[in-house]
């Protein structure tokens, strides 16, 4: 059965990322989980990246002074079980990547906007880099439009009916029971290209709800239908409903193969009006 025993925050020490740490500290005292302060110290200037390395040990040993003196402060604060990791690192997104490959964390949290933070990092050209080998559920946090997320109580679950899409409903199950919330799942038929073939008539709302039975047993559902851009219909739904969270696969049929998002999950985790978990 899916649970969440260790939980991974990962800090470029901006405010968002506090605001993520919300996030991280509330999932690990409710599913009482272990929680682990995450900080890669990177190149003090990376224009002199063999000086840095060479000569002046003594800058990163005040940074990565300040970033632990910076987490310690904030595991004060902490209930749970937890330990804090600071390392000097010359990529950033790969230590981080590598971090989470080797410690395999039930779920990372990450802020999605930060001064130089993760959010650029890990949803810039060097996405790939950082989490293409990792294929671990990231919860990325953005507060939402209408006000604080937590504790959870709606929930939006985008599906393509896609074997590869149902990977995020045992996560979003788990959301669902242990915060009493309610799912609205949501299905968007994308737009005809031109002088494509007749597009098969999209899915019932019944049909729909069949899809999620297995998962989400005993769980308030409610299922939706539409049609337009996929991306911005997923975002549009989220506002509208006041989502406090979406939760969405890594691969759908618009997705690029040999990525860890698919284009329509980048693009919501880049513009939705809330928290998104990737799972």
């Amino acid at each position: 059965m899916l649970s969440l025993r260790r939980v991974l925050w990962a800090t470029d020490l901006s405010p968002e990322s506090d605001r993520a740490l919300d996030h991280a500290r509330f999932l690990a005292e409710r599913f009482s989980a272990s929680l682990e302060l995450y900080h890669a110290v990177g190149i003090p200037d990376h224009r002199f990246a063999h000086w840095a390395f060479a000569h002046d040990h003594e800058i990163w040993a005040d940074a990565e002074r300040h970033a632990r003196e910076c987490l310690e402060r904030r595991a004060e604060r902490l209930s749970v079980s937890h330990r804090v990791v600071v390392e000097r690192s010359a990529s950033v997104c790969r230590s981080l990547g590598d971090h989470i490959q080797k410690t395999q964390p039930d779920l990372t949290v990450l802020a999605t906007h930060g001064r130089s933070g993760f959010a650029h990092l890990l949803l810039g050209s060097v996405s790939e880099e950082v989490v293409q080998h990792v294929f671990r559920p990231v919860l990325w946090v953005r507060e939402p439009d209408h006000g604080p997320a937590l504790p959870y109580r709606r929930l939006l679950v985008p599906t393509d009916f896609s074997v590869a899409s149902r990977l995020a409903f045992p996560m979003a199950a788990l959301f669902a029971r242990s915060f009493e919330a309610e799912v609205l799942a949501l299905h968007v038929t994308p737009p005809r290209s031109h002088g494509s073939q007749a597009a098969p008539s999209p899915p019932t709302e019944a049909a729909l709800r069949s899809l999620l039975t297995d998962d989400f047993g005993g769980v308030t559902v409610r299922p939706l239908i539409l049609a337009g851009p996929v991306w911005a219909t997923i975002a549009d739904v989220a506002r509208q409903e006041k989502a406090d969270l979406v939760l969405m696969a890594t691969r759908g049929h618009d997705s690029v193969a040999d990525r860890i998002l698919g284009s329509n999950t980048e693009r919501v985790v880049r513009h939705g009006p809330c928290p998104v978990l990737v799972a």
